[in-house]
């Protein structure tokens, strides 16, 4: 049994801060460091209750070895801690790390983003599962039915909203993926700015002229798309919020920047063989030298209202991390124009689609097909185009029935759509579970809203394809025909 002197001594050597706790919860003892993040005494917290410093001590969930609880110092102000506790007679406290209310605050509205992002690919998963079926219906009328009739102009119609609802679904998506800021791959910048400039459209005023010169050609970085879109957001806000009545905003790609200004960036040896330029220009008020001087310095802002003075802090890290640079050219009264600078991919070879959309379906030639989906209306539609394209199809309403149908039939079926979000089993649980009683089995996933880490995982491991939810029938036709030819037609 230690003594008082000989645990008082162990834990004064400890360099993070310590608290002991009874079970009655009463503070009986301190380390220095402890006493300094409180800024008191080791008198006015040894002896008395732990509630004095941990108003909500009592709701704490005890049973967690770390978890987040709110210490107050003397001086009122509020740390959210991060605390480590160890059981036994006694709780010993270690506090992991601490931070002030302001930056809790900051951190409970990330969380917040991050629910919102959640919430929000949900909603666009379901959405898209209607369009799927709305889109789906609509080529399957438009193939039964002349096609010179005077309906066609409506079912255009109809289409062409499908399409736009649909577009617009992607970029919800593309936003959602709080996931996606940590992955680096090649992205297309203009492809980016493309659909952020969109989204971002109603939140110009009318009086404020928002312009995108897109580039001829692809211009390929290797980024995360999250980080990318969230620097265009950023730059476009802040122009927007720099103009005062009317103005404009104009954004472009420059595919190649001059040796001199890399140089002039980043000295006669860049790190890269080549860069390209992100560039919003607008025609706000401007800033002075001294507005410059501290333009990404976090917290740092100039606006009355509404300003956090992390959107171009954020911005520049991002920018950094990616190994760019960014220049500003501004003056009172005459604008400002930022100049994002990254690194390009030398040999990007652009994306073009083998097939044009609008070409005819693809048929097939009396395959078996087995249709996972647990929404009806995706299930009812890929069904019965399907049928129509000459592919015998049967249905199953979710992941575990699929596979005790697919096991009925001992793996006779050529082709598995498979939908990735399901209740019960998973996409993923439902796709190994078909490998394992027939490792030939042919898998082309769908999916409205799923991990990218999930899809490439299943790909890698022997899926045929993957579809983005929602998608027109010719091109799941195509995507059908190219996973039973073993190569995308």
């Amino acid at each position: 049994m230690l003594s008082e002197t000989s645990a008082h001594h162990i834990l004064e050597s400890l360099p993070e801060p310590h608290c002991v706790v009874n079970r009655e919860l009463i503070c009986v003892g301190v380390n220095t460091p402890f006493v300094a993040l409180l800024g008191t005494t080791a008198e006015a917290l040894v002896g008395k209750p732990v509630a004095h410093f941990w108003p909500d001590v009592e709701r704490n969930p005890w049973a967690d070895r770390e978890f987040s609880a709110e210490f107050r110092a003397r001086g009122g102000q509020t740390m959210i801690c991060r605390i480590c506790t160890f059981t036994g007679d006694i709780l010993l406290i270690r506090v992991l790390s601490t931070f002030s209310s302001d930056r809790a605050s900051e951190v409970f509205h990330g969380q917040r983003l991050e629910t919102l992002g959640l919430l929000a690919g949900g909603v666009a998963h379901d959405f898209n599962n209607l369009l799927t079926g709305i889109l789906g219906h609509l080529a399957y009328v438009r193939s039964v039915l002349p096609s010179d009739g005077s309906y066609s102009e409506s079912l255009g119609a109809i289409e062409e909203g499908a399409l736009r609802a649909a577009s617009l679904t992607q970029q919800i998506l593309k936003f959602s993926k709080v996931d996606s800021g940590s992955t680096t791959s090649r992205v297309d910048l203009g492809d980016v700015v493309s659909r952020t400039a969109t989204l971002l459209k109603s939140a110009i005023p009318s009086v404020v002229r928002l312009s995108w010169a897109p580039p001829e050609k692809a211009v390929v970085v290797m980024a995360s798309e999250a980080y990318l879109s969230q620097v265009v957001i950023n730059l476009i806000v802040n122009a927007r919020d720099a103009i005062k009545g009317s103005g404009s905003i104009a954004v472009r790609i420059d595919r190649r920047c001059e040796s001199s200004e890399i140089e002039e960036i980043f000295g006669s040896e860049p790190p890269c063989p080549a860069y390209c330029a992100l560039v919003v220009e607008d025609t706000g008020e401007g800033m002075d030298d001294e507005v410059k001087a501290r333009l990404f310095e976090p917290y740092f802002t100039t606006k009355k209202e509404g300003g956090t003075g992390l959107g171009l802090s954020t911005v520049n890290s991002i920018v950094k991390e990616l190994g760019g640079a960014i220049v500003v050219d501004s003056e009172r009264g005459k604008g400002t124009t930022f100049r994002v600078v990254f690194p390009a991919v030398v040999d990007e070879v652009a994306r073009e689609d083998a097939h044009d959309d609008d070409a005819a379906p693809v048929r097939g030639s009396g395959e078996r097909v087995l249709i996972i989906d647990d929404e009806y209306a995706v299930r009812n539609v890929l069904g019965l185009s399907l049928s129509h394209l000459g592919y015998q199809v049967e249905t199953a309403s979710g992941g575990l029935e699929g596979v005790e149908k697919y096991a009925e039939a001992k793996g006779a079926f050529d082709l598995v759509i498979l939908d990735m979000l399901m209740p019960g089993l998973s996409g993923e649980e439902v796709f190994a579970r078909l490998r394992a009683m027939n490792p030939a089995c042919r898998v082309l996933v769908v999916s409205g809203f799923s991990s990218e880490h999930v899809v490439s995982k299943i790909l890698e491991q022997g899926g045929m394809d993957f579809i983005q939810k929602p998608f027109l029938i010719e091109v799941l036709s195509r995507k059908v025909r190219g996973c039973l030819c073993d190569k995308a037609l």
